[in-house]
């Protein structure tokens, strides 16, 4: 027969369990910090590069491993560009990307991107480009 555990040492064992999960903390469901100095850069670059006449940056936000970049098109010309197949915008788009040499290429790991964002008629997105993508 097996002696059983004195009650005492049962509970200093949970107690001493319970103690290590509170400490551990949870892992960060929020964006990276290269996520994060990426937007600053990005908030940074677009006054000093702005986007073409009468385009307006709405947002710069971090998601889903990347920044977005929602760049408010003026209503003619959103729904002149945005016909398919696109190609015209998505050529706009790609110009609003920062240059490869730009320090937030740097400071982004390799599977981290730039997303320039159209919008028109409020806040749905017409077309999305990687900036990756382009090798702009």
């Amino acid at each position: 027969m097996r002696p059983r555990p004195k009650p005492l040492m049962v509970l200093c064992f949970v107690l001493l369990m319970a103690a290590i999960m509170a400490i551990q903390s949870p892992p960060s469901p929020g964006p990276s910090r290269a996520l994060k100095d990426a937007a600053a850069r990005m908030k940074a670059y677009f006054p000093e590069n702005p986007p073409p006449k009468g385009w307006q940056v709405a947002a710069i936000s971090t998601r889903a491993g990347a920044v977005w970049v929602d760049l408010r098109l003026p209503e003619p010309e959103a729904a002149s560009l945005s016909r398919p197949p696109f190609q015209a915008l998505k050529q706009a788009l790609g110009r609003q990307c920062p240059p490869q040499d730009d320090i937030v290429w740097r400071v982004l790991s390799p599977t981290q991107d730039i997303e320039i964002r159209a919008m028109a008629g409020g806040e749905r997105a017409i077309l999305a480009v990687s900036c990756r993508a382009l090798g702009r």
